[in-house]
């Protein structure tokens, strides 16, 4: 069994004391804006001011939290994203329904119809792959960055 995990920037340090620094001032700033906006907007500032607030906690989250972790046993390939030690399973893979495998540009111009999926980092060093498999009837495209043994196990699975 393969397991490979695909991680975000770690904050290490006064990086991460001066980010949370920096998010507390905004907040505040944030908090002084739509207190001004409330003469004008009435009660939608407040909720503006929560979008606001969700808008950057789904930033942050994506940005610095979120992982992924690819799993494959010989026959399934899973992407799990992973919040800190929760994993939530986001795509299972039957490595029998692969169609193709390579460069992302290339399988989205020879599948152009095909949904496309996300499991990278845009940190990460690894080179994107992209995956095309059969999903119900369609084809989808994933795109995830495996290292050396899970790439050359994808690839033989496209060749079958």
């Amino acid at each position: 069994m393969i397991e490979q995990r695909v991680d975000g920037p770690s904050l290490k340090g006064w990086r991460g004391v001066a980010l949370i620094a920096a998010l507390a001032l905004l907040v505040i700033l944030l908090s002084r804006l739509f207190e001004w906006l409330s003469r004008w907007l009435g009660g939608a500032s407040s909720l503006l001011f929560l979008a606001s607030g969700a808008a950057l906690a789904w930033f942050m989250m994506h940005r610095f939290v979120m992982g992924f972790v690819y799993t494959c046993d010989g026959s399934c390939l899973r992407v799990s994203r992973v919040y800190g030690k929760r994993r939530l399973l986001a795509q299972e893979i039957w490595l029998s329904t692969i169609r193709a495998c390579g460069d992302p540009e290339k399988l989205r111009a020879r599948f152009p119809g095909a949904r496309v999926r996300r499991a990278v980092r845009p940190e990460c060093p690894l080179e994107p792959l992209a995956i095309a498999y059969g999903d119900g009837g369609k084809t989808s495209i994933l795109l995830l960055q495996p290292d050396e043994r899970l790439q050359a196990l994808l690839t033989e699975a496209a060749r079958k």
